[in-house]
């Protein structure tokens, strides 16, 4: 616990140092980093040396993502920025609890005590298609329409 508490406040500086400059390479590195970490932390559980930087470095990028998330939602709701600092806190502490939650019972389901770590891993994979696809709804909302022509209008 320590480790990742060490890991998380090193992840908050450098969040908070980098979300403001550069917070899509943050994210998009940063997530792609926290994903291969988890399976990495999967793959050599059983190491001690391993766990050790693992949990270090995770709490560092978990904590590095989540403020680059929140700062961004802070600029995006300019209208309502408590409510969206509300919200974007509200969304990371529901998946701080779901994630052991179904670590739990990936567990009990007898997949091994590792299976959690894979859980993390879907969860990450999980946020990027879910960025991807809000990226597509945004594109698609934002793109010039056509105009049909004056034959084709009815009314």
């Amino acid at each position: 616990m320590a480790l990742f508490g060490l890991g998380s406040f090193a992840g908050v500086t450098i969040g908070g140092r980098l979300s403001d400059t550069r917070p899509t390479p943050v994210l998009i590195a940063g997530g792609i980093a926290l994903l291969a970490g988890w399976a990495l932390f999967a793959a050599t559980a059983g190491g001690p040396v391993a766990t050790l930087l693992l949990v270090f470095v995770q709490g560092t990028l978990s904590f590095a993502v989540g403020s680059t998330l929140i700062a961004q939602v802070l600029y995006a709701a300019t209208q309502a920025p408590s409510l969206g600092g509300s919200f974007a806190t509200a969304a990371l502490n529901v998946g701080a609890a779901a994630g052991p939650a179904i670590g739990g019972a990936t567990i009990a389901a007898g997949l091994g005590y590792t299976s959690p770590l894979w859980v993390s891993a879907a969860l990450v994979a999980a946020a990027f298609a879910t960025a991807g696809l809000a990226q597509a709804v945004r594109r698609r909302r934002s793109a010039p329409r056509e105009e049909l022509p004056a034959s084709h209008r009815t009314g």
